[in-house]
């Protein structure tokens, strides 16, 4: 048997020195406080059984030895971090033989209670943050090697299949939405199984069939800033007047938040001879209505807000009324998915009668925002191409649409790279295995 006495400024340091001079065989005999730290007695070799036949009576009165694991604890409790290396040092005896050759000096009882000190917040102790961190780090890992597992699987066994969501996935569609067209397209010839996909997304896609200029009425339109709004208006109002004649379109804005706003929808007016009023209440409004009541088609710009804008509701309010007024979400184009679900999501407290997309013009991808309108069963209504009033407005045709999203495709696209579609359709594909 080996016998060390050691003295370190912490916990931690002391199990090293423990772990370094007698191994991870070592027995921690006993531990108490130092004027310079910490003190520890420890074994190797230990034979329990023949110090306690050295034991005298009145030592059994002692308190059991704690474990290694013991010993961890009470370190993270004095704000020491133990390794799981040191974890894993033998247990210790469960009584505290007297040591005949190094006697220690007295010390004080290991049962006494410790000052009172500030508890930890465990949440942001240092050393659990980092073992969150580096925790992770190894679910990041480990899932993207399940992803690209899963994504090479798909790619031995069902080639055509990986083939179909690498184009779908080029042609902007959501992830998700790629899996669903991919499954309807259950075929091995690559061509048949694309014009297949693209049939199904078309199929998902409804449209208003020029609503707006074949009926008039009320309309509004509502959407986010700069999406071009009051641009659109001017397109409508020009082209209604061409199909239908002058004085039979009158304007309405509830934008009084934009510098110029109102101005710029009265300069539209006077080049189109069409009526300009802003109001600013519900009450306003439906006393305009009643003026206007005379033209066959009135539109109504709505101030520009996020859709995290608080003051929204306030704008939802003006246009409570579904049964005269008819309101359509304008749509960049070039918008993210994630950004189109969330604007569709915040604009659907307002009965939607459809989409009007615009930036067409801008956008090097049509399968996010066919996506979104796919998902959310969205009708939709014209499409804008550009700044000229009112040639680059046209009615919505999902023919058109699809056709369109090929040719940018073709124009833009780029094959996604391997380990791009693996983490893109790995987790997804491995979750479905799962399930």
């Amino acid at each position: 048997m080996k016998i060390k006495r050691l003295n370190a400024a912490n916990i931690r340091e002391a199990m090293r020195k423990i772990r370094e001079e007698l191994g991870p065989d070592a027995v921690i005999l006993s531990n108490q406080r130092s004027e310079n730290g910490f003190e520890i007695i420890a074994a190797v070799d230990y034979d329990e059984k023949l110090l306690e036949g050295m034991q005298p009576p009145a030592a059994l009165d002692l308190r059991p030895r704690r474990r290694a694991a013991d010993a961890a604890a009470e370190a993270e409790a004095d704000g020491e971090a133990v390794t799981p290396v040191e974890a894993k040092l033998k247990p210790a005896p469960s009584v505290i033989p007297t040591l005949r050759a190094t006697p220690a000096p007295a010390a004080e009882p290991v049962a006494a209670p410790r000052p009172d000190k500030a508890k930890v917040v465990w949440s942001q102790d240092p050393l659990l943050v980092e073992m969150r961190h580096e925790l992770q780090i190894m679910h990041t890992l480990l899932e993207q090697q399940l992803s690209g597992l899963a994504w090479g699987e798909l790619g031995r066994q069902q080639p055509h299949r990986a083939d179909l969501l690498s184009q779908l996935l080029d042609f902007g569609c959501h992830p998700n939405l790629c899996l669903r067209l991919a499954d309807a397209a259950a075929e091995r010839d690559p061509a048949r199984a694309w014009r297949l996909a693209l049939e199904t997304l078309g199929r998902g896609l409804s449209v208003t069939q020029d609503d707006i200029l074949t009926k008039g009425g009320i309309a509004a339109l509502i959407g986010p800033t700069g999406v071009g709004k009051t641009t659109t208006i001017a397109k409508l109002a020009a082209r209604y007047n061409l199909r239908h004649g002058p004085n039979r379109v009158a304007l309405i804005t509830t934008d009084s938040y934009r510098i110029g706003a109102y101005e710029q929808l009265c300069t539209f007016g006077m080049i189109l001879d069409a009526p300009v009023r802003l109001v600013r209440t519900a009450q306003e409004l439906q006393e305009t209505l009643k003026v206007f009541s005379d033209k066959s088609l009135i539109l109504i710009d709505t101030a520009g807000m996020s859709q995290r804008d608080l003051r929204l509701s306030q704008q939802f309010t003006l246009l409570d009324d579904p049964a005269r007024i008819r309101s359509y979400l304008v749509l960049a184009a070039n918008a993210q998915h994630a950004v189109l679900q969330e604007t569709m999501a915040a604009f659907a407290r307002v009965p939607l009668s459809g989409a009007i997309l615009t930036k067409m013009d801008e956008t090097t991808r049509l399968g996010a925002v066919l996506s979104a309108a796919h998902e959310q069963a969205l009708p939709l209504a014209y499409i804008c191409n550009g700044q000229r009033v009112p040639e680059d407005l046209q009615a919505a045709q999902v023919d058109t649409l699809i056709r369109m999203g090929e040719e940018f495709a073709g124009l833009y696209g780029a094959a996604p790279v391997n380990d791009a579609l693996a983490l893109t359709f790995g987790k997804r594909l491995t979750a479905d295995v799962r399930c």
